[in-house]
């Protein structure tokens, strides 16, 4: 389904905050074995009143997911279909006196038969009532311990805005704060809230959000919007708009549009959208990263902006809006931003920076005739793989080329690379990668990947996401099929001459198809058993 379809499903979703289960179970996952890529899923039932009876981890390539420990009297049943993800690892009680009662933990234990471990997963899971309603919610979990893959990068923002133009109700209501937010790149969860003056919460939605019929895609990209009754809001009041999540690889956000409607009056805010490249690294180990700033509104804006870029944890909410009294800025000036204009703010971290810090920004931001609104952000580096590939059984230590290319626009690198021990190649954004991230379509699931092991056929991925592959399973998988020796993605004649011509060399060798250092009996038989594929 294309994501604008998938919007407008979210949009009824979205209207009215669910306070059945969502928030009231809690989920944590660890890698507890990296060398049988083991994990351990702890499902904590906070709630009172419901029950969890059905626990998935969700995942869109068959065969991979096994469980290794299941609770006492449940059961597990591996590649069951749930909504549009295939292949999924559900757990379920053997009778109802054993679902995870309120109050109730239980531990669930499963590992991936391949050696690509993911670092987050959504897990799905079911709550049922005395009255037996049901309820299906999924979250996006990390795993605690770090692993070298593409993965969610966490965000947060905040904006303290004045209010303006309102009162008591007038000729068309109660007062509204409208706010559209903007995800600018794909977003795997979000929770959005406002609260007023007296911190009381106004307003609250998230993603995902499971509506009914159950229904979810990979990610989230475009906009929300919100009309939040003001009632009782006076002049000048502080509101604050809390927004936190996750996004693939990346991050990107802002607001499109926020105004106090009193009446038939707008009177309108400023409103900025922020994006934050990945890490392309320099030769001399730096890291080095763009941070573009977007007035998305209709007025010129002033201000001052501060950006610090050492941070080790994600700050959220009151933390994230103190963060300059803890930090001292890593940069620090004034900005002009004519309307629907942007700058963009390089930096470099520097080497031996340890990986994935946080950048914690602050703007204050001024229009004439109008209190400063003072927006924060928090965004974690994207420093993992750009992508990454699996090459099966045949493939380790195997050199490959992994060209990438956005058919829309013709940008695209080439990337000569090794395999490792488990067979898995990763794509890291280096010094003259510049023109992938500069692509309008950069962060869109529009890219090609083909790739060409060394003595096999090519496959070429269409729709790949950039970063990351898939948000689901980010690896690009194949099975090699071997025979093609003089690498013209054809195993004919030609390939069986150069094998029969350098037979019994122990030379480095094209010829030598499974890489076992020498030109034999069992390079020729992979010729031969694969003759005329790809041709």
């Amino acid at each position: 389904m294309h994501w604008k379809v998938w919007f407008a499903i979210l949009s009824a979703a979205l209207c009215v905050y669910s306070a059945y289960a969502q928030g009231n179970v809690q989920l944590t996952l660890s890698y507890v074995n990296p060398a049988n890529i083991e994990y351990a899923l702890t499902v904590q039932n906070n709630n009172t009143g419901w029950w969890v009876d059905q626990v998935h981890v969700l995942y869109t390539t068959a065969g991979v997911l096994q469980a290794t420990n299941t609770p006492a009297n449940w059961s597990y049943i591996p590649d069951v279909p749930w909504d549009a993800i295939p292949y999924n690892l559900r757990f379920q009680p053997t009778s109802n006196a054993h679902r995870i009662a309120p109050g109730q933990s239980l531990i669930f234990g499963f590992k991936m038969n391949t050696p690509t471990p993911a670092q987050d997963f959504y897990i799905q899971f079911r709550a049922v009532n005395a009255s037996n309603q049901t309820k299906e919610y999924a979250y996006r979990v990390k795993a605690l311990q770090p692993i070298e893959v593409p993965k969610d990068s966490s965000v947060s923002a905040s904006m303290q805005t004045p209010a303006a133009g309102v009162g008591g109700p007038g000729p068309g209501g109660d007062p509204i704060l409208y706010i559209d937010y903007a995800f600018l790149t794909p977003t795997t969860q979000f929770q959005i809230e406002t609260r007023d003056a007296n911190a009381a919460l106004r307003d609250r939605v998230f993603y995902p959000e499971i509506p009914d019929p159950p229904h979810l895609e990979h990610y989230f990209v475009g906009n929300v919007t919100r009309e939040v009754n003001a009632t009782g809001v006076r002049q000048g009041d502080l509101w604050t708009l809390d927004v936190g999540g996750t996004q693939w690889c990346g991050g990107a956000m802002g607001w499109d549009a926020l105004y106090w409607l009193h009446g038939a009056s707008q009177f309108r805010r400023p409103t900025v959208q922020w994006r934050f490249t990945p890490s392309v690294r320099q030769s001399d180990g730096s890291r080095a990263i763009q941070l573009t700033l977007r007035n998305t509104g209709s007025s010129s804006l002033e201000g001052e902006f501060w950006l610090y870029t050492q941070g080790n944890q994600l700050l959220e909410g009151a933390a994230l809006r103190q963060w300059r009294t803890r930090f001292q800025p890593s940069l620090q000036r004034p900005i002009r931003l004519d309307p629907r204009t942007e700058i963009t703010i390089p930096f470099i971290i520097p080497a031996g920076t340890p990986a994935s810090r946080f950048f914690y920004g602050e703007l204050e931001l001024r229009q004439p005739g109008v209190d400063a609104t003072r927006i924060y952000f928090a965004h974690q580096e994207a420093d993992a793989p750009a992508l990454i590939g699996y090459m099966g059984t045949e493939g380790v230590n195997r050199p490959v080329q992994v060209q990438i290319l956005n058919p829309n626009s013709g940008v695209g690198v080439t990337k000569a690379l090794q395999a490792d021990a488990q067979s898995v190649w990763r794509v890291t954004l280096e010094a003259g990668d510049e023109p992938l991230i500069a692509d309008s379509e950069f962060y869109a699931p529009t890219w090609q990947a083909r790739v060409k092991p060394q003595g096999a056929l090519s496959q070429t991925f269409e729709n790949v996401l950039l970063p990351g592959g898939d948000t689901l399973d980010s690896y690009l998988r194949m099975q090699l099929v071997l025979g093609d020796a003089n690498g013209d993605d054809c195993i004919d004649d030609a390939d069986l001459l150069q094998v029969l011509f350098e037979f019994g060399s122990t030379e480095d060798s094209f010829a030598d198809l499974n890489l076992d250092g020498v030109v034999d009996d069992a390079d020729l038989l992979l010729v031969l058993f694969n003759f005329g594929a790809g041709c």
